[in-house]
């Protein structure tokens, strides 16, 4: 757009130029120009006319009016004056056309500017968790979650699972009860009241969860709970998880050690044998929040559930 106001600009400037000493070119010419002989004498056409009244600013090839004053017939001209007036001519048309050519690119380049507008409109529009591989690696933590295998998720099925954790020992009496206390937290938040007829679905769980992604400040809490996990399998308290710590970790959760084994190896990147915490909670937020299904993440959980 910018390339295309300066290039008019230009054009312009040029002309003006060119028109300013065509007419200085005429104007010297008429003091000194003599009639030419018959035989120099050219056939006009009112077209070549009007070019040259436009290329002098009126003060050449006058007929009635006003401009009779000072006019100064065709058939008088010089050859090249008139040669002068069609090259003038013919260079007014060329920039014409380049300025038309530059105005197409013009408008070409506001259409792609208005297509990336809408597209970067578009995906602002677009939601997260609307891709397949997001609600696959849901529905396999719907599945972990439903510890008694009754098909749905209730607040007895999240009270299970913190028991598992807490029932190894690990943790201390303060921060057991802060474990709990966030169990029933994002139970709470996330399905609503603790009753036995609150009973979470796949599909529920999976259009709640949607809705929690989407929703800011619900999706910076997502995870609250994930250090309390590496706490309770953390027996020894030094701060990293080996393999044999992450199997415990898949025991509670209801998976195998084959499991475990698999996971920890595509997880343990840099293959130093250890899982921080910071990484363990890295890892277990971004399987929540990404969609992309290159990220080592993906096996935090253990293996996905098939395709639907």
């Amino acid at each position: 757009m910018a390339f295309s106001i300066v290039s008019r600009g230009l054009l312009r400037t040029s002309r003006e130029i060119l028109e300013r000493n065509m007419a200085a070119t005429v104007g010297a010419l008429q003091q000194t120009a003599s009639p030419p002989p018959a035989t120099a004498h050219m056939s006009t056409s009112h077209s070549d006319c009007h070019r040259l009244f436009l290329a002098t600013g009126g003060h050449i090839c006058g007929n009635n009016g006003a401009h009779n004053t000072h006019s100064l017939m065709w058939h008088q001209m010089p050859i090249t004056v008139i040669q002068a007036v069609r090259q003038y001519s013919k260079k007014s048309a060329g920039a014409a056309k380049l300025r038309r050519e530059l105005e197409s690119d013009s408008d070409s380049d506001s259409d792609d500017e208005f297509e990336r507008r809408r597209q970067k409109i578009d995906s602002k529009r677009s939601e997260r968790g609307d891709s397949a591989f997001w609600r696959r690696k849901m529905r396999t933590l719907h599945r972990i979650l439903d510890v008694n295998h009754d098909g749905v998720v209730s607040f007895d099925d999240f009270s299970l699972l913190a028991k598992r954790f807490n029932d190894l020992g690990h943790l201390t009496p303060e921060v057991a009860a802060e474990f709990n206390d966030v169990i029933k937290h994002t139970w709470e938040e996330q399905f609503g009241e603790i009753t036995p007829y609150n009973l979470v679905t796949a599909e529920q769980f999976l259009t709640d969860l949607h809705h929690r992604l989407n929703d800011k400040k619900m999706a910076k809490r997502i995870g609250r709970f994930l250090p309390y996990l590496f706490k309770a399998v953390d027996f020894d308290h030094t701060g990293h998880l080996d393999l044999e710590q992450y199997k415990l970790f898949f025991r509670c959760l209801g998976l195998t050690e084959d499991d475990a084994a698999v996971s920890f190896a595509v997880i343990d990147k840099n293959g130093d044998g250890q899982l921080s915490l910071k990484e363990f909670v890295h890892l277990g937020r971004q399987f929540f929040l990404t969609e992309d299904d290159t990220k080592i993440s993906k096996m935090f959980w253990g293996p996905l559930v098939a395709d639907h």
